[in-house]
């Protein structure tokens, strides 16, 4: 709501007090918290009075002020005519400690709390007019509402698209306008996974003084990770058993040819993680190869002192960190896009098709969520729901960008208002999310025996213990990108003799899954890295319980 305040009618003091009053007022009816409103009233005053100092009203005698809510941000707009100026102000702390007339000292006084809240104002000129915009709350849940409201309208347009539409305008709006869009999202995460986790897992062991450092939390860390990937691969096959999806369709598989693919074996992976080119796992995107180097560099690090060397990894670390956040901003774009897309191509039944095994995914997925709660409160102590509010902005990227490496800068942002130490959140997040994904080995399990199912093959006892190690190593080896985990499915379904057709369910399935998937992949390594820092005495207990 914007309202208007006459300078000409009432005087400039009058109208200062009565639109400081009206903000006030409209921050009250939003129920905000007092720390929220006080911080924003303190930025809405020192900028108003700011725009004052500089104003002119011979054209126009008012100026304008606006409060508004939506998604849970509440931002507040003035507009003042006058003349463009320093809005940052350009007395500094050193004006402060010279004058002594107190005029002067109040304006070096606003000036510091204005660049103080440099990160929630910005000030812009246009046609005489200095407008002001403050963030003075920013809702960790507004990316997750835009991007379900990007959703509704990706439906919405994909079945109007479809069904009024000619065949070949839906193909060329998918293949010439949607599908580019969200590829060159997700090359602009995958061109930041490789130096972001190379770069904080140099930084870390580098900082911890290599492996004395490293060895005990490190090892507690890795046995949390590989305990959670091992229940979960347990969880799947008892879903399976329980629920059984798929069984009685016995779909017709004529056609259907399997993959002959090389056996998966543990000592050709100890082999392969060593690289013989240390450029090659970069072209590539082998993570598991690009964590063993860097390990060894932070390891060399840390053992020569090169000082110059570690502050290049931790500000490239940090640069790299910025562009994925900066290509964040297209979630709900590259949200509508994917959606109709799908939509579009394979109509919006999509949605609703194979639902036994959907819903068999998700309510594991629940499951895993709800024995990552049970762990927190009786291994370290803690309440679980605070560390599930703490998570919020994580789960909310995860949820919208289902890529656990895009939720990386939300996940240690979170691990430090859990009062996670950096020097350990730093190495487990990004580790965690190359190693520890722990939905994959329960969508391996599945999907493999709900093919069987499907397609009436019958899999030996004998051969679900070969299946199960398959799967746990192939868990470590999958990429984390949406979409990645149907190559390593394909894999799976030839060792079960299953045919290949599966596959275009499970792309069907893979996008309803993935929203899930992602959000539980990302919590439970926050979690395993919680009990870490429990474990050995690092975790700063009073920040957790912090509001």
């Amino acid at each position: 709501m914007r309202k208007k305040f006459d300078v000409a009618a009432l005087g400039r003091d009058p109208a200062l007090s009565q639109a400081l009053g009206y903000i006030h007022g409209q921050l009250a009816a939003m129920k905000l918290k007092t720390k929220d409103a006080i911080r924003a009233e303190l930025m809405c005053e020192e900028s108003l009075v700011s725009l004052m100092d500089n104003a002119d009203f011979s054209g126009t005698g008012h100026f304008t002020v606006s409060v508004r809510k939506v998604f849970g941000t509440v931002t507040v707009d003035l507009a003042v005519p006058g003349r463009e100026f320093e809005f940052s102000g350009g007395t500094g702390i050193q004006s402060l400690k010279d004058d002594e007339e107190l005029q002067e000292s109040y304006e070096a006084i606003r000036s510091i709390v204005l660049r103080s809240f440099s990160g929630s104002i910005r000030y812009r000129h246009s046609g005489n007019i200095n407008t002001v915009r403050i963030k003075a709350v920013r809702s960790s849940y507004a990316g997750l509402y835009q991007t379900l409201a990007a959703l509704f309208l990706a439906v919405v347009s994909g079945v109007m698209l479809r069904n009024f539409a000619t065949a070949e305008v839906c193909a060329y709006v998918s293949n010439n306008i949607l599908d580019p869009i969200r590829t060159v999202f997700l090359n602009g995460l995958k061109m930041c996974a490789v130096p972001i986790v190379f770069c904080s897992v140099v930084s870390c062991i580098a900082d911890m003084g290599g492996l004395s450092g490293m060895k005990r939390t490190g090892g507690r860390l890795f046995g949390y990770f590989a305990a959670g990937m091992v229940l979960s691969l347990a969880l799947g096959l008892c879903l399976m058993y329980i629920f059984r999806p798929g069984e009685g369709v016995n779909l017709a598989a004529a056609s259907a040819e399997t993959v002959q693919a090389g056996p998966v074996s543990f000592a050709g992976m100890l082999v392969n993680l060593v690289a013989g080119n240390v450029i090659r796992p970069f072209l590539e995107g082998d993570m598991l190869q690009i964590m063993v180097l860097a390990f060894f560099v932070g390891l060399a690090i840390s053992l020569t002192d090169a000082k110059i060397l570690r502050k290049v990894s931790s500000e490239l670390n940090a640069v790299f960190m910025k562009i994925t956040e900066i290509f964040l901003y297209l979630t709900p774009l590259v949200m509508f896009c994917s959606a109709a897309s799908m939509i579009i191509t394979a109509g919006a039944g999509t949605l609703v098709s194979a639902a036994g095994i959907t819903l068999t995914q998700i309510f594991g997925h629940a499951v895993l969520l709800v024995i990552v709660c049970v762990a927190v409160k009786f291994r370290a102590g803690l309440h679980p729901f605070t560390m599930l509010r703490k998570s919020a902005p994580m789960l909310a990227t995860a949820f919208s960008t289902c890529s656990s490496i895009a939720a990386i800068p939300d996940s240690m942002k979170c691990a430090d208002s859990m009062g996670i130490p950096p020097s350990l959140y730093s190495f487990s997040v990004p580790v965690g999310v190359s190693v520890s994904k722990i939905t994959t080995p329960l969508y391996y399990a599945v999907m493999v025996l709900s093919a069987a199912n499907l397609y009436g093959v019958n899999i030996a006892p004998s051969a679900i213990v070969q299946l199960s190690v398959t799967i746990l190593l192939l868990t470590v080896t999958t990429p984390s990108m949406p979409g990645a985990g149907l190559i390593s499915l394909s894999v799976l379904l030839a060792q079960a003799g299953c045919p290949l057709e599966f596959v275009g369910i499970a792309v069907s399935i893979e996008m309803m899954i993935d929203f899930t998937g992602t959000m539980t992949i990302c919590q439970a390594n926050l979690a395993c890295t919680l009990l870490a820092a429990a474990d050995d005495g690092l975790l700063d207990r009073e920040k957790y319980n912090r509001p």
